[in-house]
């Protein structure tokens, strides 16, 4: 179902949205049940830069407004991730080699509300150490000032590249024509 809404042909920078096409998007199946806290990365620190997330409980708990805490969230399985964090980041460098052009690695929290609908809580972008300069980590949360609200939608903007990224390159060309291929090929000379 396509949902229209007649005035708003803004809509798609809504939260709602964002939470709605992670759910019915391409690559659905990439968000996963937050079940331990904090959130860590398992790439090596001496590349890489620390690896905990700089998402906080505090922070999380303040965009969960009182609802519940993040113990809580976990708890009850309200919580998830969509971690393109640990994907990305290896290749931040060489992106950035390119004029012109920049890549993070991302984490993406949302919450399920009481009422079953998907919340973005903060999407963290992480760059790791290069050219001489340390790890740089920055937390995004929905917000209104007008500075920050273009923020939060560029951190947006990144989180659906990733998504759109993996989808091509993971879900579509490998799993799909490298590996599925590779055996339908096969099938058919051997039963040829």
């Amino acid at each position: 179902m396509v949902f229209v809404h007649v005035g708003d042909k803004f809509f798609w920078f809504k939260d709602e949205e964002f939470a709605r096409q992670t759910l019915a998007g391409v690559n659905p199946h990439s968000i996963k049940l937050v079940t331990e806290w904090p959130l860590k990365s398992k790439l090596d620190p001496k590349i890489y830069g620390p690896q905990d997330s700089a998402i906080s409980i505090e922070l999380i708990e303040r965009e969960m407004k009182g609802l519940m805490t993040v113990e809580e969230a976990i708890s009850q399985k309200k919580l998830f991730i969509i971690d393109y964090h640990d994907l990305f980041s290896p290749y931040a460098s060489k992106v950035r080699q390119i004029e012109g052009t920049t890549l993070y690695g991302s984490r993406t929290l949302l919450f399920l509300t009481p009422d079953g609908t998907l919340w973005p809580l903060a999407i963290e972008l992480t760059r790791p150490p290069m050219d001489g300069k340390p790890q740089w980590k920055q937390v995004f949360t929905p917000c209104w000032d007008s500075t920050s609200v273009w923020l939060w939608r560029l951190a947006k903007a990144h989180v659906i590249a990733h998504e759109s990224s993996y989808h091509q390159q993971v879900s579509r060309w490998l799993r799909t024509y490298c590996a599925t291929e590779l055996w339908t090929i096969h099938l058919h000379r051997l039963f040829s």
